[in-house]
């Protein structure tokens, strides 16, 4: 199905003109039926062969228009309806106006009444409807004389919207259904019914669903559409809803129905803003003002984002924050209103959820800014008017570049979640997804990092694998993989070096390092402690340069040895007969001759090297050792 809006000033013969397309009275209240004025939103339907059209009427009197944006703003095309007895007037102005901002290419004049004037009046009507539409996105709608009292082209009006609907996108079916709530009533022996247009996905009876942004959940009882049963609801089909868990008085129009957890609402949202050349006012920081998004109309403070103001006729970018929360999708279209004057301003779409902001600098306050850095990063002071720019231009595809540079970086079921295709430079890392611009930023922090840490500490191989991931709020999986990317940066054994760095000891150093080692070889089977060695005057430095040096080498305990004496003790293992079969750790002790303590260092680390495997209180060889 397909959603037609009607637009047009008061009694220029909209809702006849729907009843002789359809054969349906769209005025449902009594009120409307008695004064023959639609006051509310109306609903009708008819069928064509490129597909089934439902017909949302809207009011035209000025003073309902909030009414008539309940629901021109979901629907595919317009029926714009211009009386030719009386030609252009106000509302015909404030309708085409709205019809512009919300971005409407689709529909067709009906030029009604055509049976009370002459041809010649007509022509004149038509030239200067042509006049009117120039400047807006109505422009190319054809204009089309009719006759409701006596059928004059009628049928050729449903040619051309027959025409309209075969070049429509036709919308899958997808998981994520929208229907904006814009009538709320009861039946008997059913309960609460909802009506609203159904947008993006499809609903099914017994399915869960929830009315946002109350946060009550509620199960589907019943589903019609153009008074039929049905098991299933399409995209862009007009449905009535009977819910089950939730009652008539807790429901408004203006709330909206969606899967549990799938459409996000918001109090504070950026957005580019168009206001009218004849606006009555300039948007300005600090001012009220009605917003319609949805069927939902709400006060909202604006603050301007750039500037002071947005002059009548002007772009810019604003921040709205919203007395009633409301859902958005990127570049979902709204209408801002004076909240007094009653007078359209302009309209806009939203880029963003917001984050609040101070005076005219645009300065950033609030937690959630972290969410766009890194730890190491320091806080980002201003908000970015030219990434704005950049959302509102972006195609499907670049916006999701856009949206991946807001973090550090996407799981992927995050990004998923965000309904977007992903572009060809996004750096995709396991379950990770990263932009390209972060990517680089955290590669230059490593290599920045670990090139210091050497410049601090020349004698140590670079710093710890986990200390830099830890500098970086990088979970493992992804450093890992962000590391092993990383141009001219290594690790080995747990730390993390510039390939070119090399550990090079000056002569005072060399000599020191000497001592050390002779020191190690006086006792060879009483290997020090570090603290034994830091407290005879040993830098840790040194220490540790000289075991990724290969002069020393670490046991259990902190306890250091040279490679000379581990191949000596080696040899001994693998030669002697006592080592051959199981032998426990006190024929090692008594072997070595020296005490527990160091025995147990030794056998540990051969333990790690799996050269020898622990069976209870025993060792055995597991293989025999190489040897130069």
């Amino acid at each position: 199905m397909f959603i037609m809006g009607t637009a047009g000033h008061i009694d220029h013969g909209k809702t006849t003109l729907i009843k002789a397309l359809t054969g349906i009275n769209p005025d449902r209240l009594q009120e409307e039926q008695s004064r023959g004025m639609t006051v509310d939103l109306g609903f009708a339907w008819f069928a064509l062969p490129q597909g089934n059209v439902g017909v949302v009427d809207v009011p035209g009197h000025h003073r309902l228009v909030k009414n008539m944006l309940a629901g021109v703003g979901m629907v595919d095309f317009i029926l714009l309806v211009v009386a030719a007895d009386d030609g252009w007037m106000p509302q015909t102005q404030e309708h085409v106006d709205i019809l512009h901002l919300y971005g409407i290419k689709r529909g067709v004049v009906a030029l009604t009444k055509a049976d009370l004037v002459e041809s010649e009046w007509l022509e004149l009507v038509e030239a200067d409807i042509q006049e009117h539409l120039a400047e807006t996105s109505l422009a190319d709608f054809p204009i089309i004389p009719v006759s409701a009292a006596t059928s004059f082209n009628i049928e050729t009006l449903k040619e051309a919207i027959n025409e309209i609907i075969g070049d429509l996108p036709r919308d899958h079916e997808g998981d994520n259904p929208l229907l904006w709530i814009d009538r709320v009533f009861t039946i008997k022996g059913a309960g609460t019914v909802v009506t609203g247009t159904l947008l993006d996905g499809c609903l099914e009876l017994g399915m869960d669903v929830v009315v946002e942004p109350l946060g009550s959940r509620a199960r589907i009882r019943g589903l019609q559409t153009q008074t039929k049963a049905v098991e299933r609801g399409v995209p862009h089909s007009r449905l009535a809803v009977n819910l089950t868990g939730v009652e008539k008085e807790e429901l408004t129009r203006g709330m909206y129905l969606a899967l549990p957890q799938k459409r996000p609402y918001y109090s504070l949202i950026n957005s580019y803003v168009e206001t009218l050349p004849q606006a009555p006012v300039s948007l300005e920081s600090g001012q009220q003002i009605k917003l319609y998004v949805g069927t939902l109309e709400t006060l909202a403070r604006v603050r301007v984002l750039g500037s002071e103001a947005i002059e009548p006729g002007q772009t810019g970018y604003a921040q709205f924050e919203l007395e009633e929360p409301a859902h958005f999708s990127f570049q979902d279209r709204f209408i801002i209103r004076h909240s007094e004057l009653q007078d359209t301003l302009g309209g806009g779409f939203f880029l963003e959820p917001a984050i609040p902001v101070r005076g005219t600098s645009l300065r950033l306050v609030g937690p959630q800014r972290r969410q766009h850095l890194f730890p190491f990063e320091k806080g980002v002071s201003y908000l970015n008017l030219d990434k704005l720019t950049q959302k509102r231009r972006a195609s499907p595809e670049s916006l999701s570049l856009l949206i991946a540079e807001e973090r550090p970086f996407w799981t992927r079921t995050q990004f998923a979640e965000l309904d977007l295709k992903l572009h060809q430079d996004l750096v995709q890392l396991g379950d990770y997804i990263m932009a390209p611009d972060q990517l680089v930023k955290l590669q230059t922090f490593l290599v920045n990092y670990v090139h210091k840490y050497h410049g601090d500490y020349p004698l140590a191989p670079g710093p710890s694998k986990e200390t830099l991931r830890t500098a970086t709020g990088v979970p493992p999986r992804l450093f890992d993989q962000v590391l092993a990317r990383t141009p001219g940066l290594r690790e080995t054994k747990g730390s993390v070096s510039c390939t070119d760095h090399q550990i090079t000891l000056n002569p005072v150093e060399q000599e020191k390092l000497q001592t050390l080692l002779d020191l190690v070889a006086q006792t060879p089977y009483e290997p020090p402690s570090l603290a034994e060695l830091v407290a005879k005057g040993y830098p840790r430095q040194l220490i540790f340069a000289a075991s990724h040096l290969g002069s020393l080498v670490a046991l259990a305990n902190e306890h250091w040895t040279t490679p000379e004496i581990l191949q000596t003790i080696q040899g001994m293992l693998s030669q002697e007969e006592s080592f051959q079969g199981e032998f426990d750790l006190a024929t090692f002790r008594d072997r070595l001759g020296t005490s527990r303590k160091y025995a147990l260092a030794f056998l540990e680390y051969f333990d790690t090297q799996g050269m020898t495997v622990r069976k209870g209180d025993a060792r055995v060889l597991s293989k025999r050792p190489l040897e130069d």
